[in-house]
């Protein structure tokens, strides 16, 4: 019986074969397909597997020729009934040169997506479909429609085949219905889970006996590239026989390992198999949190004896953000940085004297152009989790906006009841930081029954709903920061304490905490910290010193009753030279291992200092200090000539570290004519290094130019 059924697959897929090289210039051609990919929790996105040229895995998807997409139109709808429209601009282009990565939509809320359909071009317009003779073809590809707008959410691994076909006024012939019966059968069977049987014995026939069955993959996974920890790839692979995923194993090695163990290698097994057509699936696995960030070999292996496979390639991928960078403090500023292969910031019309509604959204390290966000109301602030690419913006109103790529996907309001005030304007909501580890942010507010009339709101991403907000004693700092690695909340205060908050495991706010004692001269204005070492920092505004204290050596006492706790550790002021508008204002560390950071003043300044922190955490009560650190007194001119100016509360500044390069960069907004019109994207590293004045710390740039040189370089905003 079993030789019988084997004969008679056989028999079939040599049917199967010879019906495709009859009609393969007069049929539709696949060439890759769309998928909707559950990458995080609270993130999906969807990706294009442009399956030709090197990247082709015949007999499935034939084409011998590569195609590139030159326009594109994807229109998703979600269960409230709205729909967004993406373009080829929203997405990006993959490690392997041809596919193509996103757009990111949110799925954590109520609002989810239900359907989304593809339309778009392909070049050139004459192809080789694998037969080795040239064909013509319509330069739009079938559109493709991926669930109902009436239906549930779309779930992970939807999927649409990409076709293309001839021109409609070339007349084709039409197979017969016996033709048309036995394809059909074929790709049904090939095409339903858990009939990957089917699938292996026509690979068999077509390869003929081995003790080892041969999976090709596709040049790269889908979407390219993720959080270590985190986020959920998928390759593509052909030839894998039938199998439960718990049986593939997944090997991810800084070389290909296919042929044997390579150094450095990690194993983690698939996670689910989905069928995509013919012979061919997706293997999905989550990156695992060994691996360090950078450039990895995806190959694919199991089972034993007659029942073993192995990829014959691999796919390549990026890890570009670490549990490293997730563990580090992420700060409230106006602006807000979403690493990835396009690293884009997400920056504020508004501040909290005024401004523009709106959010601007700048690509600074990929392709793209600016776009622009509307909003109800003037956005103060925004930040964004390293894990997700999530951004969440305030408004100077009770409003929070989610914003996921381009979109605006949810408004919510926050609990404040009154404004809060500080030196450099009023805000209902003054600003948000986000916990990488817990996906939540947290809004710091205006409350008409706190003793100090401010208050932190925590905002859980994966649900979004607040939690009760806590009342501070202290005034709440003008930009907090997140350790989330130590459970703490950093918020010095113009009042001069240096509160901090302890949090739980999974973000709640629990009790706050006073120190006094650090001093500075001056009223804090910010925080930052690098929380690899546990260094932690504050600006002193209206003066030169920075506060700093070590966090890796801090004892709590807790309060009783009324009275708030109290914390200790070992601090200092360091004063630095140059001169600041309004003094030290913004301050601002890199996450990551390049314990580098920036400082700014504010209010049309045109200065900014780069410094080193220690690579070590402090022990035995040493103070903390700064290891070196180097002053620009003045920023160039913007490329339209305007003279470069700072801009307001509460500070337009971030850092951040790049995932393409390694590199430590920060980022400062110009508000020359009154809302931000260009970014100033600073290497640390190089500016660290410029020559300097003798006897001081000032770069001179009499002798070094920072624009030439590449240590600054403008972005448009708009």
């Amino acid at each position: 019986m079993l030789g019988k059924l084997s004969l008679g697959i056989r028999w079939l897929g040599t049917l199967v074969v010879l019906l495709f090289s009859q009609l393969a210039a007069a049929s539709p051609v696949a060439i890759g397909y769309m998928s909707f990919d559950v990458t995080s929790g609270t993130t999906a996105q969807f990706d294009i597997a442009n399956l030709t040229g090197p990247n082709a895995l015949a007999p499935d998807f034939p084409v011998a020729t590569p195609l590139a997409f030159t326009s594109l139109n994807l229109l998703v709808t979600f269960s409230d009934g709205s729909s967004h429209a993406f373009g080829l601009s929203d997405f990006t282009l993959s490690i392997d040169g041809m596919s193509l990565d996103g757009p990111t939509v949110a799925i954590g809320g109520t609002t989810l997506p239900v359907a989304a359909t593809l339309s778009g071009l392909v070049n050139p317009t004459s192809i080789d479909p694998g037969t080795g003779t040239m064909m013509d073809i319509d330069a739009a590809f079938t559109p493709v429609t991926l669930g109902d707008i009436h239906g549930p959410a779309l779930d992970d691994g939807s999927l649409g085949i990409l076709y293309v076909h001839e021109p409609r006024s070339v007349s084709v012939p039409e197979p017969s219905s016996a033709w048309l019966v036995l394809i059909g059968a074929a790709a049904f069977g090939l095409r339903r889970r858990g009939r990957w049987a089917v699938a292996a014995a026509l690979l068999a026939a077509a390869g003929g006996a081995s003790a080892t069955t041969a999976v090709k993959l596709a040049a790269a996974s889908i979407p390219s590239s993720g959080v270590v920890g985190v986020s959920y790839l998928k390759v593509t692979a052909m030839g894998l026989p039938a199998v439960a995923p718990a049986g593939v194993m997944v090997t991810i090695a800084p070389t290909c390992a296919v042929g044997g163990p390579v150094a450095g290698q990690v194993v983690t097994p698939a996670s689910a198999i989905i069928p995509v057509i013919g012979s061919t699936s997706q293997v999905r696995f989550q990156i695992p949190a060994a691996l360090a960030q950078g450039t990895y070999y995806v190959s694919l292996s199991g089972g034993s004896g007659a029942g073993a496979f192995a990829s014959t390639t691999c796919a390549v991928m990026n890890a570009t953000t670490t549990n490293t960078t997730l563990n580090s403090c992420l700060p409230t500023s106006s602006l807000a940085v979403a690493l990835g292969p396009t690293v884009t910031a997400y920056v504020p019309n508004g501040w909290w004297g005024g401004g523009a509604t709106g959010v601007q959204v700048v690509p600074i390290e990929g392709a793209g152009a600016p776009t622009s966000i509307p909003t109800a109301g003037v956005v103060n602030s925004c930040s964004a989790n390293p894990s997700t690419g999530q951004a969440v913006c305030t408004a100077n109103t009770n409003d929070v906006y989610l914003i996921n790529g381009h979109t605006l996907t949810n408004t919510l309001a926050s609990g404040a009841t009154m404004g809060a005030s500080f030196s450099g304007g009023t805000c209902r909501n003054c600003g948000v930081a986000v916990n990488g580890l817990t996906n939540t942010a947290y809004v710091t507010v205006g409350l008409s029954d706190s003793p100090s009339g401010s208050g932190i709101q925590a905002l859980n991403l994966g649900t979004n709903a607040f939690g009760t907000p806590l009342r501070l004693n202290h005034i709440v700092s003008e930009n907090i920061s997140v350790d989330a690695g130590r459970n703490l909340l950093l918020t010095p205060g113009e009042d001069n304490n240096y509160g901090l908050v302890r949090l739980s495991g999974t973000g709640g706010l629990l009790a706050e905490y006073e120190n006094t004692a650090i001093g500075g001269g001056g009223e804090y204005d910010s925080s930052a910290a690098d929380c690899t070492t546990g260094i932690a920092l504050a600006s002193n505004e209206f003066t030169s010193n920075v506060s700093m204290a070590d966090l890796n050596q801090a004892s709590f006492t807790p309060g009783s009753g009324s009275a708030i706790g109290t914390w200790t550790a070992p601090s200092s002021v360091v004063a630095l030279d140059g001169s600041f508008s309004a003094g030290i204002s913004g301050i601002s560390v890199a996450p990551g291992g390049q314990h580098m950071g920036i400082l700014t003043g504010e209010f049309g300044g045109q200065s900014f200092a780069v410094f080193q922190l220690p690579a070590t955490p402090g022990t035995g009560g040493t103070l903390p200090a700064l290891v070196d650190y180097a002053v620009v007194n003045n920023l160039p001119n913007t490329p339209d000539g305007a003279y470069f100016a700072a801009g307001y509360d509460p500070h337009t500044i971030t850092a951040y570290t790049s995932p393409n390069d390694g590199r430590a960069y920060a980022v400062i907004a110009d508000w020359a004519t009154g809302t931000p019109s260009w970014l100033a994207v600073i290497d640390l590293k190089k500016i660290q290094g410029a020559p300097r004045v003798p006897g001081t710390h000032t770069v001179d740039t009499s002798v070094y130019d920072v624009l030439a040189s590449g240590a600054v370089r403008y972005v448009p905003v708009h």
